[in-house]
């Protein structure tokens, strides 16, 4: 109870509930198109299913007013990282995350009147190529975590690898040495992601959100269906991470 009294107290929560309910719609908009949304009761259902999806996605934009300022304030701390490859990723991702919801800030004044006449269309795919450099950014940093877990994680291997071992290695062909290797790489990776859940998670995240700008700037195509299981999965991995801190990524 007290981890959802917090959970609810935060805007960025708040905003993720939203995203989750909006790509929600976007799903059983595609499962009810899919199973024959042409009856009149169906395309009803429909019609309401996309109206109450805008005014989600309106809602999610009024949630990340001034969230620029934040997303700025992350950039200038991340550059005292000593870390050069870290301080490289963040800082960029901070500041393409920062150029997009400011774009972001002026769909909704453009969708609300205040600013009558705007081009809806462009800062749309202004917005949504921020959005994509930021989250490239984020999956390579993801990947560089998981290198330096590699690192580690092979570095105690051969420590604790036997002289005969080794010899016996040594010993067999090369292509039964490659595929071994090939093996021993897999299963290292797969227990490096089980051993780091954090990392785990901001890498699923990561790749579930990329979908969503690449379709939305013409660079792919996804059915409504995937593009909602993606969005709704990505949100639903971002509320397990606010209501658990320590299953946050963190610099």
């Amino acid at each position: 109870m007290e981890a959802w009294v917090r959970f609810s107290a935060q805007s960025q929560a708040r905003e993720r509930l939203l995203r989750a309910a909006q790509y929600a719609c976007v799903l059983a908009g595609a499962a009810l198109s899919r199973s024959g949304g042409s009856s009149g009761g169906s395309s009803g259902t429909l019609s309401r299913l996309q109206h109450l999806e805008a005014h989600l996605s309106l809602g999610r934009k009024l949630l990340r007013l001034g969230g620029s300022a934040e997303a700025l304030g992350g950039a200038q701390r991340s550059l005292h990282l000593p870390d050069p490859v870290l301080r490289f990723c963040l800082t960029l991702s901070h500041l393409n995350r920062a150029l997009f919801l400011a774009c972001d800030n002026v769909l909704w004044a453009g969708k609300t009147g205040i600013l009558p006449g705007l081009a809806m269309e462009k800062w749309s795919q202004r917005s949504f190529r921020y959005y994509l450099f930021a989250l490239v950014v984020n999956l390579s940093r993801d990947a560089y975590e998981i290198r330096l877990l590699l690192e580690r994680a092979e570095a105690a291997r051969r420590r604790g690898k036997s002289p005969e071992s080794r010899a016996q290695l040594q010993a067999e062909s090369r292509g039964q040495h490659l595929r071994l290797q090939l093996q021993l790489q897999l299963q290292l990776l797969l227990q490096v992601l089980r051993d780091n859940p954090p990392v785990l998670l901001d890498l699923l995240r990561n790749a579930c959100d990329l979908l969503i700008p690449l379709e939305k700037l013409g660079l792919c195509r996804s059915s409504p269906a995937v593009l909602g299981f993606c969005g709704l999965a990505s949100s639903l991995l971002s509320i397990i991470t606010i209501l658990h801190p320590w299953l946050k990524l963190k610099p």
